[in-house]
């Protein structure tokens, strides 16, 4: 699942990547043909690069929707360090961690932070002595920024894999919450104008046990895109508990989750690189994000998303700038 410096290790979560074909233009270029676009969805990858350095390897990737109007939804767990910490075989103290964030909250200084390592003994016998800490500034290039943004690109997709744009940088993050596994990021909108996205609604409607949705997935970031159905199993959100057994129970953490099962067929079309990934109801409106899930005995999968129902009434009391806020709010779906 979480993986260190590996964001696309979420057990069976699913990343929703697909590649465009953009024409970039300089401003100061006069061009007099129609500019030719290739229509995509409203899915990408999420890569991450050191200080955004297209020269350095990708640390890691995930996926996120795109909105309009520059706003990308994605994981908690994408957009923060901290659940890369969580791996360890150390446990990661609560306020450590930037576990909620509203732009504007002038007290959450986790969102600034950076997590850097602290020289030790290495022949202290003392296991309890720190290998990081949590310092407001920069102070060794080693260090990682607890807020992601920074250093995370986007790419919308198709499955044509020959046709790319060049990866727009994110810019800044407007909310985050662990307990959702949401993070909401803004990107210059300028960047994808050549781009024919076609974002999804909101769904505001419940899910229903036995509801059917569907998963577009690029597992460990694979193009083409692959797409799955699965089957709603639990129609009411709850707050569970990561299951990947491979994170130390103590540094486990739960989230408002939705739980839909694929068939063992299938089972292979999901897995690490699904984090952020978006779920559609049988109307194409977006029902929630991919965040984690399991395997099971009978060879099927469990993909457990945050869904859009948990979320949507909590962002009406975020402290997000107005402008920005509304560009979510807008989009919920009609209903019947």
């Amino acid at each position: 699942m979480k993986r260190p410096l590996f964001f696309l290790a979420i057990s069976t979560a699913s990343s929703l990547f697909v590649l465009v074909n953009q024409v970039r233009i300089s401003p100061k270029e006069t061009v007099k043909e129609t500019v030719e676009v290739v229509e995509v969805d409203s899915t990408g990858i999420l890569h991450i690069r050191p200080d955004g350095s297209a020269e350095l390897p990708t640390l890691g990737s995930g996926s996120g929707v795109y909105l309009g109007h520059g706003i990308v939804l994605t994981n908690w767990h994408i957009a923060t360090y901290a659940a890369l910490l969580l791996w360890g075989d150390f446990s990661l103290p609560p306020e450590e961690q930037l576990i909620t964030y509203e732009l504007g909250d002038a007290t959450n200084v986790l969102a600034d932070s950076w997590i850097c390592p602290v020289e030790f003994n290495l022949d202290s016998k003392n296991t309890d002595d720190p290998i990081y800490e949590v310092s407001p500034t920069k102070n060794d290039d080693d260090c990682i920024p607890s807020d992601l943004t920074s250093w995370i690109t986007f790419k919308p997709s198709t499955p044509e894999s020959s046709l790319s744009i060049t990866p727009v940088p994110l810019e800044e993050l407007l909310f985050v919450d662990r307990d959702l596994e949401l993070a909401i990021v803004k990107l210059d909108d300028a960047e994808l104008a050549e781009t024919s996205i076609t974002p999804p609604c909101l769904s505001t409607v419940p899910m229903k046990q036995g509801e059917t949705v569907t998963i577009t997935s690029h597992v460990s970031g694979v193009y083409p895109a692959v797409t799955v159905t699965a089957t709603v199993k639990d129609e009411q959100p709850k707050l569970l508990l990561d299951p990947d057994e491979r994170i130390p129970m103590e540094n486990r953490y739960a989230a408002m989750s939705i739980v839909a099962t694929i068939p063992a067929e299938e089972a292979g079309k999901v897995g690490p690189g699904s984090s952020g990934g978006p779920v559609f109801n049988e109307q194409g409106n977006l029902v929630g994000l991919v965040w984690t899930g399991r395997g099971l005995a009978d060879g099927s999968k469990e993909v457990w998303f945050t869904p859009t129902v948990s979320w949507l009434p909590l962002l009406e009391q975020a402290e997000i700038p107005d402008d920005d806020l509304r560009k979510v709010l807008d989009t919920p779906c009609p209903t019947l």
